[in-house]
Formats: structure tokens, C-alpha cells, sequence
């Protein structure tokens, strides 16, 4: 394992794990590899190193010898953590509570609410994401429930009925089932183009959109009897549509191609994963535990065994290495040991928000004005310095993390983290409690300013935040 500190010539902090190098540089420095005799060599200066000037680089190695991935990523990361003193800064900006009260403020007011549809995912893009729409109805009615306001009742029903229409019900069409991720509001039409970068029949978003219909639909049944059939059967067409394009290495492709339907590569599927439980508890559905079984041996195998997590991102195309896929992964091992009991699955839990915590910054950047600390570059090809969950319960598995492993890290890592959000969010005008994409932009990879906030989003990114603090305080 190799750690070294960030400098300007760096894209963000990298790191060597068993072997595999897996970041890009901008060219100034890096590793060398010539061949398969020689050693590695690390190289500085891009061929531009001065004559008579010392150049330094300070560099710490840390090695270990554990005959499995989750205890040697745990064991080396504490022992970086203590030979370097790590402390995570406190960062304050508002309470939880008062976070959630402006955000539901903001989305009561916002014009990116549509009627009878939904929300607009950001304010430069002019569409509803259909996987997140449900999401977003689950958390609408748990606010009509606290509060008892008609309104996100109503706002709830609107937006899964509306989903509804995202489904392909031709039973003669291998696409029987799918659900369409996007909906564009000025043509009125849905496709799965996601942004145009990466069009294609998106697998793990349809087990997504299928987890919270059956989410919302168990909550309207227990709190008010009403069974809303079409939303529970549209979510089991859609998730036996993903199912069934498991590939022959046991994981589940990120997409279909559009013309040919032919399967992209496996990819971590972590959205599936973390929803397959709770899918195969409210439908009482055997196949379903039995698909999760064979997808948990996919993740030791090809995924932690390598460090290699890949396809959260819809947008981007399948074996784009990211972070946000590990946290749904530490969800699904988290549950599993409150299902179980079974401390292997703690371990695992704790190795991924080990191996995250080698994405995050670890301390506040020279020269950015903006919070750096704790933020990890969201994409390999997008390098924002961003602070958000992506579709997944970052937050929460922090501060389940510190519960029960007793490490403090983790949980001033949650605190820190969800303040960061905090700091991210529009505070007046149209778009109030809406949240910032990224915090800042550390190497002017996407923009001309080191302290650019980006665009502005309403679902999506601070709804997954949102929705945990709602389940949290």
C-alpha cells in the first residue's frame, strides 16, 4: 500500500492496492510499469525536472500479509490512520433538523416540481429521472406521516403512478417489463439516453426504481390499507426483467446496448444488491434470495477480491472505477449482519468504508477556499471534488459503522460529511434546499474556478442525503 501526500501536479490522492494501480494522472508524475522484470518506477517532472534544483517526494509504504482482501484493506488503513495521526476537522453549518426543514421548504416552493410527474432532477437539465422518482415518493409520504401535510401525500401518489408510465408492457418484447430511466419534459418523451453519454437498457436502476415502488406501496398498505396493485406488480416486472440478463460470470451487466441488446460487462450492481433483500422480504419472493446468492458470490470474487467496483454511474459507461458503488455494498453487508449476525459480514462492512476512506481527501487543499477534507473525486472522467451519496446510504452506514465497530473515525466522518452537505445547499430563492454538485474543483478539471459549486440539484443527490437524516434524527 502506498500513500502520498497531494500536490497541484496530482488529479486527486492515489493509491497502490495489491498490485493494481487505479487512478489517471496528469502526466507529471506517476508509476512506470516497463514490463513484467523490471520494477516499478516512479517517475516525476514529465521529462521538466530543472538542473540544480533538489526535488523531493516524501513517500510511506505499508505492507501487509493477511490471506484475504477485507482484513488486509482494514489492517492497513488503521495503520496509516495511526502513523499519521489522522484527525477528521469539525466543520459546522446547521443542525439536521434545520438541513431537512429547508429542504422541504424548498421543495414545496420549487418550479422543478411538475405535476402529476415529479421533479426535475437539476436546474440545467430539463428531465425527470425515473429510478429516483420512487425514491423520492418514499420519502414524501414518511414526511405526510410525520408531519400529516396533504400535500406530500398527494405528491407521493402523483409520482409512482407517473413512473408507471416509464414501463415497457409489450409481453412479446424481451424489453417486457423494463422501465425507461429518463423523461424529457420538453419533448414529452422517456428514453434511458442518460445525458446522451451513455445510452443504453440500464439494469441495476431498474432494481433501484422496483426497491422503493414496493418501499412506498408497503407504506400505504400498513398505514392506510390501500393496495395499490399496479405499483407492486409494475416493480416485480421490472426487477425479473434485470434478473434475468445475469451473465454467464455470475454478475449482471450495467446496460443493454439499444440496437443490438447485446450485454455490457458485469459490474458491481451494488443498487441491486443492497435492494434485493428488502425486495425478497415484501414480496416473499425465493428466486430473489437466491439471485442475491449468486451475486454475492460474484462481489467477493470479482469485485472486493480485486478492489475493483465499477457501474453506479448510469452516465458513464460500465467499467468506470468509482467509490459511490462500495457504500450500497456496505448497506448490503450491514443488513445482512443485523439479518444474520454473522461478524464475517461486519468485516466485510468495515474493509468497504475502509476502502472508501482511501478516496476521500484527507485534508483541507493550500490553495481551494472551499471544504476539501472528506470530499472524493465523484468519476474518473468528472473530476469534481464532490461530498454527496449516489444512490446509496453513505451516511447511515457511517454512523452504523462507528456504532458497531467502535471506531470514532466513522462517525466524525458521518458528522463531517453530512455538514459538508449542509454546506452545499442554496439557502434562498427558487431553488432553496437544492444542493450544490460538488464542492469544489480542486485542478479546474470541469470549470475555471478551483471554488466552483457546479449545478443545482433538487432530487437525486440531496434526496439521498435528505432521506437518511429523515430515517436518522
Amino acid at each position: 500500500m502506498l500513500r502520498w501526500c497531494c500536490s497541484r501536479t496530482c488529479r486527486w490522492h492515489r493509491w497502490l492496492l495489491t498490485g493494481r494501480w487505479i487512478a489517471t494522472w496528469t502526466g507529471a508524475t506517476g508509476f512506470h510499469f516497463k514490463n513484467r522484470i523490471v520494477p516499478p518506477q516512479y517517475r516525476v517532472g514529465g521529462g521538466k525536472l530543472l538542473k540544480g534544483v533538489q526535488y523531493s517526494m516524501p513517500l510511506q509504504v505499508f505492507m501487509n500479509d493477511s490471506g484475504n482482501s477485507a482484513q488486509a484493506i482494514t489492517e492497513l488503513v488503521r495503520a496509516w490512520v495511526r502513523a499519521n495521526h489522522h484527525q477528521v476537522q469539525p466543520l459546522y453549518v446547521r443542525t439536521p433538523d434545520e438541513a431537512i426543514a429547508l429542504y422541504l421548504k424548498g421543495r414545496r416552493n420549487t418550479p422543478m416540481w411538475k405535476p402529476n410527474k415529479g421533479y426535475q432532477l437539476q436546474d440545467v437539465w430539463p428531465a425527470i429521472y425515473i429510478p429516483v422518482s420512487p425514491q423520492s415518493a418514499y420519502f414524501e409520504y414518511l414526511v405526510y406521516t410525520q408531519t400529516g401535510d396533504p400535500i406530500w401525500r398527494q405528491r407521493c401518489i402523483e409520482q409512482v403512478n407517473f413512473v408507471l408510465k416509464a414501463q415497457i408492457t409489450d409481453a412479446s418484447s424481451p424489453l417486457y417489463g423494463y422501465m425507461q430511466t429518463c423523461y424529457m419534459i420538453k419533448d414529452n418523451t422517456f428514453n434511458s439516453d442518460d445525458r446522451g453519454s451513455n445510452p443504453g437498457y440500464k439494469v441495476d436502476m431498474n432494481v433501484h426504481t422496483a426497491r422503493y415502488m414496493l418501499q412506498t406501496w408497503e407504506l400505504l398498505k400498513k398505514n392506510e390499507g390501500i393496495d395499490h396493485q399496479d405499483w407492486y406488480q409494475a416493480a416485480v416486472r421490472a426487477v425479473d426483467w434485470a434478473l434475468k440478463q445475469q451473465n454467464p460470470d455470475g454478475g449482471l451487466p450495467q446496460k443493454l446496448d439499444y440496437e443490438t441488446k447485446k450485454k455490457s460487462a458485469s459490474v458491481c450492481s451494488a443498487r441491486t444488491m443492497a435492494a434485493l433483500p428488502y425486495i425478497a422480504r415484501i414480496t416473499q419472493g425465493p428466486r430473489y434470495v437466491k439471485s442475491l446468492d449468486q451475486l454475492e458470490q460474484f462481489l467477493r470474487r470479482k469485485v472486493e477480491d480485486r478492489y475493483w467496483f465499477t457501474g453506479q454511474h448510469p452516465d458513464l459507461y460500465p467499467t468506470d472505477f468509482e467509490s459511490d458503488s462500495v457504500w450500497s455494498i456496505c448497506e448490503y453487508w450491514l443488513d445482512k449482519y443485523d439479518r444474520t449476525g454473522d461478524p464475517e459480514c461486519l468485516k466485510h462492512a468495515e474493509a468497504n468504508g475502509w476502502f472508501t476512506f482511501l478516496m476521500l481527501c484527507p485534508k483541507q487543499l493550500s490553495w481551494v477556499k472551499n471544504p476539501t477534507q472528506t470530499c472524493h473525486t465523484e468519476q474518473l472522467h468528472y473530476l469534481q471534488y464532490s461530498n454527496y451519496a449516489y444512490h446509496n446510504k453513505k451516511m447511515a452506514c457511517l454512523r452504523r459503522l462507528g456504532s458497531l465497530t467502535g471506531e470514532p473515525i466513522f462517525t466524525r466522518l458521518f458528522e463531517r460529511i453530512a455538514q459538508c452537505g449542509f454546506w452545499a445547499q442554496q439557502t434562498q430563492g427558487e431553488y432553496t434546499g437544492a444542493q450544490y454538485e460538488r464542492m469544489a474543483d480542486p485542478w479546474k478539471r470541469v470549470s475555471n474556478d478551483v471554488n466552483s459549486k457546479g449545478t443545482l440539484y433538487m432530487n437525486e443527490l440531496p434526496l439521498d442525503a435528505n432521506l437518511q437524516l429523515l430515517e436518522l434524527v
